[in-house]
């Protein structure tokens, strides 16, 4: 961070946490699996998986448990660099926000946006529309998020500015057109299924169709962009 930018994600010691804490998991978990494989084979015959079981029981051998035990950290590692790569990091200045989210990066000119708040784990950013933005979870603690935001003149609100305007979805009920409830019905399924790409893209289609929608409770609930 200098005077004109400002960079949010993983604090670090989250971060180096998450970089050592996985490959050290990893190892663990291959250096106790054979012999909890080894007794899970002797004592229970009748549980699934005999196949692998009796394979990762079976390496008994210091090059095997060796290699075992580090294919256990670089497990590890890729877990944590996926942890890492699929979260929200954020650059703040006085003119642009820079979002990196799923392998995608987005800049939205500070002029562009009407209001930044916290929406339980998530970060959501609006556009002067009110469409979102931006919604991701964000790493940074949420006072230094807010301190970022503030200091660099974004519209920061402690919650969503438009929450009263939200109402819950009900299937079929008469204020939301039928093409709508089929998108809505769509969406509930895909988020049954944690199918998150497809709930991602319905959104978009209801944002479209002039809708904003909000998850509450294991709810949908919507509002209607104005204008």
């Amino acid at each position: 961070m200098n005077e004109t930018t400002t960079e949010l994600g993983f604090p670090r010691g989250e971060l180096r946490l998450i970089l050592l804490g996985f490959p050290a998991l990893g190892l663990a978990l291959a250096w106790l699996l054979p012999g909890a494989a080894r007794w899970a084979t002797e004592t229970l015959p009748w549980l699934p998986f005999e196949g692998p079981l009796t394979f990762v029981a079976g390496l008994d051998q210091l090059w095997q448990r060796a290699l075992f035990l580090a294919v256990g950290v670089a497990a590890g590692l890729v877990v944590a660099f996926i942890a890492v790569a699929e979260s929200m990091k954020l650059t703040l200045t006085d003119d642009e926000l820079t979002v990196e989210l799923d392998d995608t990066t987005h800049r939205f000119a500070r002029a562009d946006i009407s209001a930044v708040f916290p929406d339980g784990k998530e970060l959501v950013v609006l556009d002067r529309t009110t469409r979102p933005l931006v919604r991701g979870e964000h790493q940074a603690p949420l006072a230094a998020v807010a301190a970022a935001f503030q200091r660099h003149g974004y519209p920061w609100s402690k919650a969503d500015p438009h929450a009263a305007d939200f109402r819950r979805w009900v299937p079929h009920a008469p204020e939301l057109p039928a093409e709508v409830h089929v998108v809505f019905a769509a969406r509930k399924e895909a988020r049954r299924r944690d199918a998150k790409e497809e709930a991602r893209d319905l959104t978009e289609t209801l944002g479209q169709l002039g809708y904003v929608v909000r998850d509450h409770e294991g709810q949908q609930h919507w509002r209607t962009v104005p204008g």
